[in-house]
């Protein structure tokens, strides 16, 4: 029954987002003009943010900082209020994030940095932002219309602020183009897409993404987004349960191996290095029964290693369906091969649904509603 399923998936036509290539150069020259300021405001919503709040947490945490970033994803006034208290018109440079540029929420906080030095990330066109951007001579980058913000992981949207943040985005594309190019070609991502549909099929409805790595965790909203926006139409999809493990382990892990047996998990793990080791020497103590000083000497790899396998021997016990991802380290070029292949996953479940990849109708019902409860009272 799935093998035909899964021929078709292989015979799909290859995405736009898999399609499209940004000019990096010409980013490089955008950020010229930016690179000077002391903080960085990012503005932005939904998936025009996501893929680089994962960047940011991951490859972000390992690279001196010239500059402060600041994401804003909200209309939340005490974060705002304190991003602009920490944030002055003369060291700072507002970049402004909307595809379309009619995000009304972007709109709104942009408007609240007046007078700042100021350039927009948005599509060609008349969107509001753009309209905005030549009125005031501020920087304009493009986007492409075609490619949706959830699926934007290689566009401007992600790339200018990564360039800002010293990423080497040449390798971190590299790797996103290496997983369209796995995705298409290889059978691994196929065969796990159609493994949780079927899955999904006798009744696991929740997939829990158990990832293994502080790196990877930042990751969680953009999977999140691209799985739940991509797939659940029509009343059809899964509910993705993305937790950052060992943490996971002191809240979720009860649910998933002693809750309802509506779930199937997909571990993400890291070769990576080994770090530190761990050991005890000279320490007569007992931890449960053992000598600390006979404890070890070990990795701490081998210490999230042991974490991790810890919950996959519970769920070979209870026969639960799990699955693993395991990826080589924490490198540009490993990021952006993750974020290619998650991206690809979502495509390919939402085939296997029969159900469109790249629109959100609920989601758009929503915001209708939402610009309409801004009239003045």
């Amino acid at each position: 029954m799935i093998d035909p399923l899964l021929e078709e998936l292989r015979s799909s036509e290859v995405p736009v987002f898999a399609r499209y290539e940004a000019d990096i150069d010409s980013l490089f020259k955008a950020a010229e003009g930016i690179e000077s300021a002391a903080n960085i405001v990012i503005i932005g919503h939904g998936g025009s943010m996501t893929t680089f709040k994962g960047i940011l947490g991951s490859l972000g945490r390992k690279l001196p900082q010239g500059m402060s970033f600041y994401l804003i994803d909200t209309v939340d006034p005490l974060h705002i209020g304190m991003v602009k208290e920490r944030c002055g018109p003369e060291d700072t440079h507002v970049i402004a994030i909307s595809k379309s540029g009619d995000t009304l929420t972007v709109l709104e906080v942009l408007s609240l940095f007046k007078g700042y030095r100021t350039t927009v990330v948005t599509q060609s066109g008349d969107g509001t932002l753009r309209k905005l951007a030549r009125s005031n001579g501020w920087g304009i980058v493009d986007v492409p219309e075609h490619v949706c913000g959830r699926f934007s992981g290689g566009s401007a949207s992600t790339l200018l602020p990564a360039i800002l943040l010293g990423i080497d985005v040449r390798s971190y594309v590299g790797g996103l183009r290496e997983a369209y190019r796995y995705a298409i070609e290889d059978k691994d991502i196929i065969d796990l897409a159609g493994a949780f549909y079927m899955i999904e099929r006798l009744g696991k409805r929740t997939l829990f993404l158990s990832v293994y790595s502080k790196g990877y965790s930042a990751f969680n909203d953009l999977v999140t987004q691209l799985f739940h926006e991509t797939l659940s139409k029509s009343r059809k999809g899964l509910t993705l349960l993305a937790s950052e493990g060992p943490e996971c382990q002191h809240h979720t892990i009860q649910r998933v191996l002693d809750g309802p047996e509506d779930i199937a998990t997909l571990f993400v793990l890291v070769n990576g290095e080994e770090g530190e080791v761990i050991s005890w020497p000279g320490v007569d103590i007992e931890y449960k029964g053992v000598p600390m000083k006979e404890m070890g000497p070990y990795s701490l790899k081998k210490a999230m290693m042991s974490e991790a396998k810890g919950v996959i021997g519970s769920l070979d016990e209870m026969e639960a369906p799990w699955a693993s991802i395991t990826m080589e380290d924490e490198s540009e070029r490993s990021i952006g091969f993750y974020v290619g292949m998650m991206q690809y996953m979502a495509y390919y479940f939402a085939l296997l649904r029969r159900v469109e990849p790249f629109d959100q109708p609920a989601v758009e019902k929503a915001k209708e509603i939402a610009i309409g409860n801004r009239s003045v009272e």
